[in-house]
C-alpha cells in the first residue's frame, strides 16, 4: 500500500468565497491521494473542508494583503492592528497541528493574502510551501512594503500557482510560478433550450461586496427600468460573516466591504443566496455580469463559458485570459462608469442572437482552457515533485 502524504492546506478565508469554492474542485480529486490536514478560520469553510480531511479551526489567521484592489493605504493600514493580534491564535493553532499531527510532507497556502501564516507554517514545520495565487497583486518598484512582500515571496515559496496569465504578471518569480487553472468538476444536466423572453435577465454570483460593483449593477439596471427597459437582476450569492463588534468598527470608518442589504430588496431583484447547485443559477440568466474593480475575471467567466453564458466584465484590457471582447462576452474599462455598464446591458438586450452567438463561442473557450483531469494531473505532480 503506497503511503498517503500529508499536505497542511490553509484556507486564510473562513466565508464562503471563491478560492474555497475553487480548491473544493481539486480537493474533491485529491483527497483519496493525500492525507490533507485543513488550517482555516472559524466559517463555512469548514463545512466544506471536513469532508476532505482533518480541519482545524481558529478564530483569526493573520494575513498581508497586497493585492492590486485591496492593499493597505490610508485607513486600511489601521487592518494591520488585526492582523498583528490574529498572528497570536495562528501561531498557536499551527503549534497545535504540530503536536496533534507530529509531522507533514508540504505545505499548501490557498491564498497570497494567508502568507504570514503560511511563513509561521513552514518555520514550525520546515517543509516545502506552495502558494496558490488567485488575485491580482499590487506590484510597484518604488513601493518599500510591495518589494518586501516579492522578497519574501521569492525566498520561501518552493512553487508559486497563478490561476491565469495576467495573475502571472503581477507574481513572477522565474522558476517558481507557473500557471494552474481554475476547473469545474460538475455534470451538466441537458435542459431545453433557454427561450429568450422581453425581460433581459441578468446574473450576479459571488460575494456581496462593494469593490465587485453590485452596486454599480443595481443603479445602472434601476434607472434602465424606469425608462422602460424589462430587466431582472437575478443574484447568487452570500455577504461576508462579520463578528458584531468587528462589523460595528468597520461601519463607524467606512470601510467595510459588504453593501447595504436592503438594495437586494427592489421589485427588479431577485435574491437567490447561496446556491449548491450553480446550474440552477445559470439555467435561469441570460448574461452574466462580473462589474468588478478587481480588474480580474474570476471563475464566474469561466464557469458561465460551460453553461453557454456570454458575460459582462469590467477590464482595463480589452483582451484577457479566457475572455475576448465581442467573442464570449463584452468588456467595459471604467468601474465607476455607469453609462458604460448601461451601453453593454443594452447590447445584449437589442440584440438577443448575440447571447447564443457568444455563449457558443465562451464554452469552446473554457472547454479548452480549463480542462478538468490535466490540471488535476499537474497539481498533484507538483505536490510528488516538492515531496520527492
Amino acid at each position: 500500500m503506497k503511503k498517503k502524504y500529508k499536505i497542511l492546506y490553509i484556507q486564510p478565508i473562513g466565508s464562503f468565497s471563491g478560492s474555497l469554492k475553487s480548491s473544493e474542485e481539486y480537493l474533491k480529486n485529491l483527497y483519496n491521494k493525500f492525507n490533507f490536514i485543513f488550517f482555516t478560520q472559524k466559517g463555512y469553510a469548514k463545512n466544506i473542508l471536513k469532508k476532505y480531511g482533518q480541519v482545524f479551526e481558529t478564530f483569526g489567521i493573520c494575513k498581508y494583503d497586497n493585492t492590486e484592489n485591496s492593499h493597505y493605504k490610508g485607513l486600511r493600514w489601521l487592518l494591520i492592528l488585526r492582523e498583528i493580534f490574529y498572528s497570536i491564535p495562528s501561531f498557536l493553532n499551527l503549534l497545535k497541528i504540530k503536536f496533534s499531527i507530529k509531522e507533514i510532507d508540504l505545505i499548501h497556502l490557498n491564498e497570497i493574502t494567508g502568507l504570514p501564516s503560511a511563513l509561521i507554517a513552514k518555520l514550525i514545520f520546515r517543509k516545502p510551501l506552495v502558494v496558490h495565487v488567485r488575485s491580482l497583486n499590487y506590484k510597484n518598484n518604488k513601493s518599500f512594503k510591495s518589494n518586501l512582500h516579492f522578497r519574501i515571496l521569492k525566498n520561501f515559496a518552493d512553487k508559486i500557482l497563478a490561476i491565469d496569465q495576467e495573475v502571472l504578471k503581477t507574481v513572477y518569480i522565474k522558476d517558481k510560478t507557473i500557471i494552474l487553472r481554475n476547473i469545474l468538476d460538475l455534470k451538466i444536466k441537458k435542459k431545453k433550450k433557454k427561450r429568450f423572453t422581453k425581460e433581459l435577465r441578468i446574473g450576479y454570483i459571488g460575494s456581496y461586496l462593494k469593490y465587485k460593483g453590485i452596486e454599480n449593477l443595481i443603479r445602472a439596471a434601476e434607472e434602465l427600468v424606469l425608462k422602460g427597459y424589462k430587466i431582472k437582476l437575478i443574484f447568487a450569492g452570500k455577504f461576508l460573516d462579520r463578528i458584531f463588534l468587528f462589523k460595528k468598527f468597520l461601519n463607524w470608518l467606512n470601510i467595510d466591504n459588504n453593501i447595504n442589504a436592503n438594495l437586494l430588496k427592489k421589485q427588479f431583484i431577485k435574491n437567490m443566496g447561496f446556491v449548491k447547485n450553480i446550474q440552477n443559477f445559470y439555467d435561469q440568466i441570460d448574461v452574466l455580469c462580473f462589474p468588478s474593480s478587481l480588474n480580474a475575471t474570476g471563475r464566474q467567466i469561466f464557469e458561465a463559458g460551460f453553461f453557454s453564458t456570454p458575460v459582462i466584465v469590467c477590464l482595463k484590457n480589452k483582451v484577457n485570459d479566457g475572455l475576448v471582447n465581442n467573442v464570449n462576452g463584452l468588456i467595459y474599462n471604467n468601474f465607476f462608469s455607469i453609462k458604460q455598464l448601461q451601453e453593454k446591458i443594452l447590447v445584449f438586450y437589442k440584440k438577443r442572437k448575440l447571447i447564443k452567438i457568444m455563449g457558443r463561442k465562451g464554452k469552446k473557450i473554457a472547454l479548452k482552457r480549463n480542462v478538468k483531469n490535466y490540471n488535476i494531473k499537474r497539481l498533484n505532480n507538483i505536490y510528488l515533485n516538492l515531496i520527492h
